[in-house]
């Protein structure tokens, strides 16, 4: 075989670890199913959830947000929804981080497009947030983009942190982890809005949720989840 030949081989081509943090309960399958597909071979995702620990009842008694709260909204193991105040789970996020590096992972991603403090890390540590509205403040061109976030409680967060990136937004709530018919509807209230894309600020929107926007508003969609499997490829891909 030629040394050429040998690079090529994907039994000899050298792994890639990449730490996969989602602020709710891994595995989670709904991401890793539409990102996997997407990655270079020599890519893996090792996952590590910051609720692994924890069962409903005590997320739901011990977590949820407070009146002066940033909301999180996430996915348990069991595909259900729940509903978090940031402050407490950024130790556990924390964790996981010092858990993928000390396993060995060359970078760590957030699977969340909320607004995080800095965290330690001592290799790369992608988070979404900050990359995708510097995207945004780019390709909007002063036109407003319209904004899905998973419950109604995020709205005025939403509003005030692109109000931070001096980006304008048409917001509407729609959760992705729950069985909604809603989709439609608010891709209509949106259709004269004269938006330069779309965003679902969820790292829990799908593929086929980006499909149906496009086919609704024949506006460009950024979809959080397949953005940062085009990074990761960019960035470790062989």
């Amino acid at each position: 075989m030629k040394k050429s030949d040998k690079n090529n081989d994907p039994a000899i081509r050298t792994q890639t670890k990449i730490g996969a943090v989602t602020i709710g309960q891994s595995p989670r399958t709904d991401i890793t199913g539409d990102i996997c597909p997407l990655l270079a071979p020599n890519i893996i995702l090792q996952e590590y959830g910051a609720l692994d620990p924890f069962d409903a009842d005590y997320i739901n008694q011990n977590f949820a947000p407070g009146p002066d709260s940033s909301v999180l909204v996430t996915r348990m193991r069991d595909a259900s929804q729940v509903i978090i105040g940031e402050e407490y789970i950024l130790p556990l996020v924390q964790s996981c981080i010092t858990r993928a590096e000390d396993d060995g992972c060359q970078a760590t991603v957030l699977l969340c497009t909320g607004k995080f403090p800095k965290l330690r890390h001592s290799r790369m540590l992608i988070i979404p947030q900050p990359l995708i509205h510097s995207l945004l403040q780019k390709l909007a061109d002063d036109r407003p983009i319209g904004l899905l976030v998973p419950d109604s409680s995020q709205i005025s967060q939403a509003q005030s942190w692109f109000s931070e990136s001096d980006i304008q937004i048409r917001v509407r709530a729609l959760s992705p982890y729950l069985e909604s018919s809603l989709l439609r509807e608010k891709a209509q209230s949106l259709q004269n809005e004269n938006l330069a894309l779309i965003l679902p600020d969820c790292m829990g929107y799908s593929i086929s949720v980006k499909k149906e926007l496009e086919q609704q508003l024949a506006v460009p969609v950024l979809l959080p989840r397949t953005f940062i499997a085009s990074l990761l490829n960019e960035l470790f891909g062989s």
